[in-house]
C-alpha cells in the first residue's frame, strides 16, 4: 500500500467530526471494549504490540489482531504529532450523540457540563473521571472537541464508554 495513503488518510480523519484517531493501546483498547466500529489499525513492524495487547488488554486480542496492519516504522512515525510508545495507531468512527438524548436519559446519574474548557488533557481527564463515576453523559460548549486525539488519549478512550 502507498505509504502517503496512509498518511493522508490518518491527517484527513483529524479533521473528520465523524471520526476519531486512537493513539496508543489504551485508548483503542477501550474504545474496543465499549464497542467502537475501527476503520483503521496500524503498528510498526517489529513492534511490541502482541506483548503489550497480552499483558494489558488480552480481551481485545482477537479484534486488534484481526484488524491490524502493519506498516514501515518510517511511516508509522509521521501519523500522528508524537509517535505513540505502545506502538498501534488507529482510525474508528465517533458514535453519534445528541446533546438533547444525553439530557434526556432516563438514568439516575448525573450529566456532567464542561463550560467552555480551554485545555485538551483536562478535558480527556474530566471524561475519564465521568466514565468512572457513572456519569450519564458529558457535554462540552465551546470550540475545543473532546474528540481530539490529546482529550482521547487523556481519557484513555473512554469516551466510548459513555456519550460524550
Amino acid at each position: 500500500m502507498n505509504h502517503q495513503a496512509h498518511i493522508d488518510r490518518f491527517r484527513s480523519a483529524r479533521s473528520d467530526h465523524t471520526l476519531v484517531v486512537l493513539e496508543g493501546l489504551h485508548p483503542l483498547k477501550h474504545a474496543i471494549r465499549f464497542g467502537a466500529e475501527l476503520l483503521e489499525v496500524l503498528a510498526p513492524e517489529g513492534g511490541d504490540l502482541d506483548r503489550l495487547v497480552a499483558e494489558y488488554a488480552p480481551d481485545t486480542a482477537i479484534v486488534i489482531e484481526s484488524n491490524i496492519q502493519t506498516i514501515a516504522t518510517d511511516t508509522f512515525a509521521k501519523l500522528a504529532p508524537v509517535t505513540p510508545p505502545t506502538g498501534v495507531i488507529a482510525i474508528a468512527k465517533r458514535p453519534e450523540v445528541s446533546p438533547v438524548d444525553i439530557l434526556n436519559n432516563p438514568e439516575d446519574a448525573p450529566v456532567v457540563l464542561l463550560e467552555n474548557p480551554r485545555n485538551q488533557l483536562n478535558i480527556g481527564a474530566a471524561i475519564r473521571v465521568s466514565a468512572a463515576a457513572g456519569a450519564a453523559g458529558v457535554l462540552t460548549t465551546g470550540p475545543q472537541d473532546p474528540w481530539n486525539p490529546a482529550a482521547v488519549i487523556a481519557a484513555t478512550g473512554l469516551q466510548y464508554a459513555l456519550p460524550v
